[in-house]
């Protein structure tokens, strides 16, 4: 019968093996510990490793869209803010029209509602060349850098809409989204020619009261026209102006809605990509997470194993032959 010998140095060699493997258990389970994971690397579980990252990956992608979804929340909210105000004045302005068409005012009167009006117009051309925090003109559509509404003489033209023809002016409704989910963008474009154009006149709000003001001040209107009382035409071009203004302020009402539409669509987004992120953090962590009391567990036992290899060692380390020749 053949017998194994185990030499000397070869039960070094082996025992020390085994403790060096012990002691890298141990020290993978305290990197486990200290960072909760796992997987500490693609080759302790390529699989876990493999999902993890995709999820982590697939929640950099919605931390994206939820930084857009804060942008989009500053921009529509300033918008709203400013439409509010833009409502207001315009009620004012409104009523401010409503007293114009009396004929019998004088000329003291009639001076007092044209400065009355003046004030108006400049707060609400302030409202619509509104800027964001990085100086971008909110209502200014794809001309973002553009002013929307210059004073007339001098500098602009004419002060109507980034000074463009009526046509150019639309086509500023285009290109302006944000893209806040998967094939998901939102539009932040409401353009103040959207907002400030009386759709069947094609003049704006800032046009219709310079021409109110310039009544107001003309002291030869009315003009007597043929068969019309001063009375009839005082009331007939401030009701005719009055219709244009609720006409523009109908347009700004739709604005706010629409602001008001994407606001809660965006708010709806941010909290399922809040859920879909929840989700992925759950998976990444199932894939390489760590069971703490498996892991505790563990290390006590590999503790326990490695101090019996080491006392087992120590005390074969000194055993020889010449131990026994006493």
């Amino acid at each position: 019968m053949a017998i194994n010998r185990v030499s000397t140095n070869q039960y070094f060699r082996l025992t020390t093996e085994r403790m060096s493997k012990q002691q890298s258990e141990l020290i993978k389970i305290q990197g486990q510990l200290a960072t909760g994971q796992r997987v500490l690397k693609p080759s302790d579980d390529p699989l876990a490793m493999s999902t993890a990252l995709g999820a982590k990956a697939s929640q950099r992608v919605i931390d994206s869209f939820q930084s857009n979804i804060v942008y989009l929340n500053n921009q529509l909210g300033q918008m709203d803010i400013a439409l509010g105000s833009a409502s207001d004045i315009m009620v004012q302005i409104k009523q401010t029209m409503l007293s114009a068409g009396n004929a019998t005012m004088t000329p003291s009167d009639r001076e007092i509602l044209a400065q009355d009006l003046e004030g108006r117009l400049d707060e609400l051309r302030g409202i619509a060349n509104r800027q964001d925090a990085n100086g971008n003109y909110l209502f200014a559509g794809t001309y973002e850098n553009q002013e929307p509404y210059q004073t007339p003489n001098p500098p602009a033209v004419t002060g109507r809409f980034l000074e463009q023809p009526n046509a150019t002016a639309a086509a500023a409704v285009e290109g302006r989204s944000v893209e806040v989910a998967r094939g998901r963008s939102i539009d932040t474009n409401i353009t103040g020619y959207q907002l400030f154009t009386d759709p069947a006149s094609g003049e704006d709000a800032f046009e219709v009261l310079r021409d109110a003001i310039s009544l107001l001040r003309n002291p030869g209107f009315p003009n007597g026209q043929e068969g019309a009382t001063p009375s009839d035409t005082y009331k007939k071009a401030f009701d005719d102006r009055r219709a244009q203004l609720d006409s523009i302020f109908d347009q700004v009402q739709l604005g706010r809605t629409k602001v008001g539409v994407r606001l809660r669509e965006a708010e709806t987004l941010d909290q399922i990509n809040a859920a879909a992120q929840t989700e992925l953090e759950r998976v990444a962590g199932e894939a390489v997470g760590l069971d703490y009391a498996k892991a505790i567990s563990e290390l006590s036992q590999g503790q326990l194993q490695l101090q019996a290899s080491q006392q087992s060692f120590a005390s074969t380390s000194q055993l020889s032959l010449f131990s026994f020749l006493k």
